[in-house]
């Protein structure tokens, strides 16, 4: 039932929320829209989105918002099914045919775990700065035939060249303080994250000492090393996006200019 239950959810995961429409906006026509949205911000000298950035960007909110629900859901039917198979797999210490059948829900485990935590994290960071989210569709295959695109980028780089002067467009304001908001949501999670692995590694460390069995205290060692790998390169990620959050202009910039 966990095992049935889970891939339910993972085929939600990339099923339901393409499924989505906001005011004839949805996943196959988000890009267009935005561009098109964008370009009328850039253009308008206002602080305020324009109608169909609006609803372009609710709807990307609502894409994430449900994405990241799906995600959790995911994660904590994952962690269930792993307890579970951690009870079955102790009971049959001694059943190397019982054991054998563990194996492929123990796959699914190790391949969902990791998927469903990172979803989680990105679409968490995606519901939270939506606006800052879509940034990357201005650059897509088709968005560099658009003339009127490319000239109000180009116009960005310039402004952000000069910033903090004066005289630059608010919606350059709003680009910056939701980049600013966009690493600020992923550097919270990612240290989060970072710890709990880095707790879960010193538990399993202790617990492996006191395990009798050579295979379990090898496969408690394999669990250590991961969860420190993992930590470590979460807290990596913490630290740059504290960085990109900090200096959210500079960050911006270099997005424009090709980078993230």
């Amino acid at each position: 039932m966990l095992t049935a239950t889970s891939g339910a959810l993972l085929a939600a995961f990339f099923v339901v929320p393409h499924a989505l429409a906001h005011d004839g906006v949805d996943s196959g026509n988000v890009a267009a829209s935005f561009r098109r949205g964008l370009i009328a911000y850039w253009d308008s000298g206002s602080p305020d989105f324009p109608r169909q950035l609006d609803t372009t960007v609710d709807f990307w909110f609502r894409f994430h918002l449900v994405k990241a629900a799906v995600s959790a859901l995911l994660l904590a039917a994952v962690v269930v099914l792993g307890i579970f198979l951690r009870r079955l797999a102790r009971q049959r210490a001694d059943e190397r045919p019982g054991r054998r059948v563990l194996v492929p829900a123990g796959a699914l485990v190790a391949l969902l775990g990791p998927f469903a935590l990172v979803a989680l994290v990105a679409n968490v960071q995606g519901a939270m700065a939506p606006f800052a989210s879509l940034l990357p569709l201005l650059t897509g295959g088709d968005a560099r035939a658009d003339g009127e695109l490319a000239g109000t980028l180009a116009q960005m780089r310039q402004q952000i060249s000069d910033h903090p002067a004066e005289g630059h467009s608010p919606a350059l304001t709003a680009m910056i303080g939701d980049f600013a908001l966009y690493h600020a949501v992923m550097a919270v999670m990612a240290a989060t994250v970072g710890l709990a692995l880095a707790g879960v590694a010193a538990a399993l460390w202790r617990r492996h000492r006191a395990v009798p069995d050579p295979r379990s205290r090898r496969a408690m060692k394999a669990g250590v090393a991961a969860s420190a790998v993992c930590a470590s390169l979460a807290l990596v990620i913490a630290v740059a996006n504290t960085t990109s959050a900090a200096h959210s202009s500079q960050a911006l910039a270099a997005f424009l200019d090709g980078g993230w």
